[in-house]
């Protein structure tokens, strides 16, 4: 499988504390097209509470930002747990991607058209 670098928040990242990912432009924004998939995949066994929080913006500074998806993971969750969801309306031109509450583990998440390839 292949992960267009520009559609990635996190690869293989170690988290040991929240982090912040880079922004991620999503084309022009707007529901007019398919909307992506927000992927997130635990390389590693994860220590803590993983909360995930997506944020949208028409800036890239993110400013005003809105949170478009709040997704948490069991505690303690396994490597190989995998979450896709489709973007919700209302995704914005840029987006965000928190990961809070863990301590320990590692962390892939990005965009795909088809989150069956994943």
């Amino acid at each position: 499988m292949y992960i267009d670098k520009q559609n990635t928040f996190f690869y293989k990242q170690a988290v040991t504390a929240n982090v912040n990912s880079d922004v991620v432009m999503n084309g022009n924004g707007g529901d007019a097209e398919k909307s992506l998939w927000l992927v997130i995949r635990l390389d590693k066994d994860v220590t803590g509470t993983p909360l995930f929080n997506l944020y949208t913006s028409n800036t890239e500074n993110i400013a005003n930002a809105v949170l478009l998806h709040g997704i948490t993971l069991p505690a303690n969750s396994k490597a190989g747990t995998k979450v896709a969801v489709r973007l919700a309306s209302g995704a914005k031109k840029y987006l965000k991607l928190n990961a809070n509450n863990m301590t320990g583990g590692t962390i892939t998440a990005f965009l795909t058209p088809d989150a069956r390839l994943v």
